[in-house]
């Protein structure tokens, strides 16, 4: 048996360490054992222990938004480079001191500054790392930041595990094609599953049992696009008086200031006894089962968010943008419909078109829980991830 050192880069719950959690349960305990990596207690700590999986405290320095918006443009912001290098240094410092007294066989960094530093730390100690990419980077700022994971991800990485061929493409630019390895995320199917009971949830919120119920899982953040479907919702409200929506998350490592901007329109549209806001939820089997349809209405850079393959597990029509990476996940019109990122009258007329038909909604789900049994289970996401860690040591 070999001990993993899964580096997760923060300790509260988001796509990130929900994939941490997975992998470190599923992962063949007659083989591997399991370790998570933290910066502070947090929601991933305790879940990790709740499930028996050791956990260790690692200090982590602060780091900075790399990126500034100036005159509506985004640039960068060199001050917050030269902070977050030395961020960089003094946090693999305390890492590789903790990898040379543990002596994992193996380093798993996950998330993209836990892939910098924890990389650099297992290189230090001497240790062989695989890293997993869940993030297209943002060309927000041109190719600086995407060449940088990329050559970065040649010189710290032995294996590289990303969630979309959107994201491996970004990173073939550098490392050798062979060494990167596309694996979407994986769910439990038993425990997202159709027979789940969602009437609990629903009747929290106060939704009859005979309401329509629109729904959008993710963190509140611009880039999740929550703004775009309320566009979309305000236009179509009118004509569905028997369907309503709910927004499921919470923001994460930005302030509140987009949910506050989320709650203005959603009052400025008169839109308040039509939209929930549920806030972070750790019940999503019972939430997603609660729900009619699901949207996701992100602008960029998504791969294979758990949220969406969730859904699918959990049969749920799903309307989804059409973002290179996310999009691979659906045949379009077979176990999902995609809409143009960022198109409010797009995505409203595929609503429509969804709570107008019930028949179709049936189709899709069934179609979507198909394929999720198929490609997207858990035991199918450690098998595949094993078999890139035996590649590592070889």
């Amino acid at each position: 048996m070999r001990t993993l050192a899964l580096i997760d880069v923060a300790s509260q719950m988001s796509g990130v360490e929900f994939s941490t959690l997975y992998l470190a349960q599923h992962l063949d305990r007659s083989h591997w054992s399991p370790m998570v990596v933290c910066p502070a207690e947090g929601d991933l700590p305790a879940h990790c222990r709740a499930a028996g999986i050791p956990v260790f405290l690692v200090s982590q320095a602060r780091f900075f938004s790399t990126s500034v918006r100036f005159a509506g443009l985004t640039i960068l912001n060199p001050f917050a480079l030269v902070l977050d290098a030395i961020a960089l240094v003094v946090s693999a410092r305390a890492l590789a001191r903790f990898l040379r007294a543990q002596r994992p066989a193996l380093v798993g960094p996950k998330g993209l500054v836990a892939q910098f530093y924890g990389g650099l730390a297992a290189r230090w100690a001497g240790i062989p790392c695989v890293w997993h990419v869940q993030d297209r980077v943002s060309e927000r700022v041109g190719p600086f930041f995407p060449w940088t994971m990329a050559l970065a991800s040649r010189v710290l990485a032995r294996e590289i595990i990303v969630d979309a061929e959107s994201i491996a493409r970004q990173l073939r630019s550098l490392a050798p094609p062979a060494r990167v390895s596309v694996i979407p995320n994986g769910v439990d199917t038993h425990e997202f599953s159709p027979q789940v009971d969602g009437s609990a949830v629903r009747a929290e919120w106060g939704v009859p049992p005979d309401q329509l119920l629109v729904g959008v899982v993710g963190r509140l953040t611009p880039w999740k696009g929550q703004h775009v479907l309320i566009r979309a919702w305000a236009r179509i409200a009118d004509q569905f008086p028997n369907a309503s929506m709910v927004l499921v998350g919470a923001p994460l490592f930005e302030n509140g200031n987009y949910l506050r901007e989320l709650r203005s329109t959603v009052e400025r549209l008169g839109l308040t006894n039509r939209i929930i806001f549920a806030g972070f939820r750790w019940d999503m089997p019972q939430v997603l089962a609660a729900l009619d349809i699901v949207a996701h209405p992100a602008l960029e850079k998504d791969s294979s968010p758990l949220a969406v393959v969730s859904a699918m597990a959990a049969g749920k029509p799903i309307i989804c943008s059409r973002i290179d990476g996310t999009a691979q996940l659906f045949d379009d019109g077979v176990d999902g419909l995609l809409v143009p990122p960022g198109d409010a009258d797009a995505l409203a007329d595929t609503l429509a078109l969804l709570l107008s038909d019930a028949n179709l909604r049936t189709r899709l789900g069934c179609a979507a829980r198909a394929r999720a049994e198929r490609e997207l289970s858990v035991e199918q996401f450690a098998r595949r991830w094993a078999a890139v860690f035996e590649r590592a040591l070889a």
